[in-house]
């Protein structure tokens, strides 16, 4: 989990290289999101997947709805987080992930500690999953910048 965690920020990295804060507020022609949106949801999320994992989440509730799922598409002139700011706190989640999933035991993965029964083993790999979703959308939220470019992360 720690590894392919890693992996999608390393994907951000490279896919928001270059961006600005307006270029992350850009809306798609079509029902969606803007990249600041996923990056902010995807941080949302890590909180979550951190909290689950014994961890200290980032952002305070009030910094966190704007991104939270259903929440309605961001405008230039919402509260929208800085993309500098968004980014660092993905490079700080990273590493509390890391430490808190490095230190689980194996009986604490077996233990039943979700909503819908499984064990959070089975939830944490839901929430990488869904990390990985977002993480993929962004190659298209980049070009939709002008950029016009060929990013690849193997």
């Amino acid at each position: 989990m720690i590894h392919l965690l890693a992996r999608n920020l390393q994907v951000i990295e490279v896919q928001t290289e270059g961006l600005t804060h307006a270029d992350s507020m850009l809306q798609l022609p079509f029902r969606g999101n803007c990249l600041n949106w996923v990056l902010g949801h995807m941080l949302v999320y890590r909180d979550h997947t951190l909290k689950m994992a014994g961890g200290e989440p980032l952002w305070e509730k009030t910094r966190s709805l704007p991104y939270w799922y259903g929440s309605e598409a961001m405008q230039a002139d919402d509260d929208s987080v800085d993309l500098g700011i968004i980014l660092a706190d993905l490079r700080r989640s990273q590493e509390r992930l890391a430490a808190a999933l490095a230190a689980l035991t194996e009986a604490q993965f077996n233990a039943d500690s979700c909503d819908h029964g499984d064990n959070l083993r089975e939830c944490l790999l839901e929430l990488v999953w869904h990390d990985g979703y977002h993480a993929g959308q962004i190659e298209y939220l980049r070009q939709l910048t002008g950029v016009n470019d060929q990013v690849m992360v193997i």
